[in-house]
């Protein structure tokens, strides 16, 4: 059995995509409004045309942009002709140029923040005469140095606006009892919040029977840091859910 542990939705798309899988869906992260009620986001929007880029590090941070745009009775219309996008991995590529269609400028090789950082100061590493402005909405609760990164390389300005919340859904005791009597053999983490409100939702879980799938190094390095113990953790060749499961299977 396979154990999902990303946003309901995910892990829904997932289960249908491959209906021969045996999946238990144990949602380790709910989507909520950030504590601004968007004020600060709706405020970024509306003064795009002071932004050179918006940069885009998950789909949800595209698809709120865009559902705000929209809510605060603006279209596309109303974004600057000259405003490019950056997307940091396919899924969010795919997203904006599918279901938004709108044009991806840049897109790192890897999708990770350390490839999406080198390789766009190097592709626009130039030296400006005024600060190049960036807008980059995200999870509110996003604890890493990308702005610090970025701002570090050139004559860079990233305003960061929180688009959303990640929060712990809840479960009762018997809901977790009965993950804990699965018999699991794979358990994927497609993101590091989703190991993080794992283990504070079944802290005494024993991982390692399990076979563990990581997306990415960041991911990879929380699982590290929260099970020391495991002793089994696989890390995807490409940070996309499909290419864990073409993995395991």
């Amino acid at each position: 059995m396979i154990l999902l542990t990303s946003t309901a939705e995910k892990n829904e798309a997932i289960k249908n995509q491959y209906p021969d899988l045996d999946f238990y869906s144990f949602p380790c992260i709910e989507y909520a409004s950030p504590e601004d009620d968007y004020k600060t986001l709706d405020a970024g929007i509306r003064s795009n045309h002071l932004y050179e880029w918006v940069f885009f590090l998950s789909q949800k941070s595209a698809e709120t942009f865009f559902d705000r745009l929209l809510a605060i009775g603006g279209n596309f219309f109303n974004l600057s002709n000259h405003l490019k996008f950056a997307a940091i991995g396919e899924t969010t590529k795919n997203f904006l140029e599918k279901e938004v269609n709108m044009p991806v400028d840049f897109m790192p090789s890897k999708a990770n923040s350390e490839a999406f950082i080198n390789e766009f100061t190097t592709k626009y590493g130039y030296d400006f005469e005024c600060a190049f402005k960036v807008l980059l909405p995200r999870s509110e609760l996003a604890q890493d140095d990308f702005k610090e990164k970025l701002e570090a390389s050139k004559n860079y300005l990233v305003d960061i606006v929180p688009a959303y919340n990640t929060v712990i859904p809840a479960y009762s005791n018997d809901e977790i009892e009965k993950v804990k009597d699965q018999k699991i053999n794979n358990i994927i983490f497609a993101s590091s919040s989703s190991v993080t409100n794992f283990k504070k939702l079944i802290p005494d879980f024993d991982i390692n029977p399990a076979e563990i799938q990581s997306i990415g190094p960041k991911t990879s390095k929380t699982l590290r840091e929260l099970y020391p113990e495991a002793i089994n953790i696989k890390e995807a060749s490409e940070a996309k859910l499909n290419s864990i499961l073409s993995a395991i299977c």
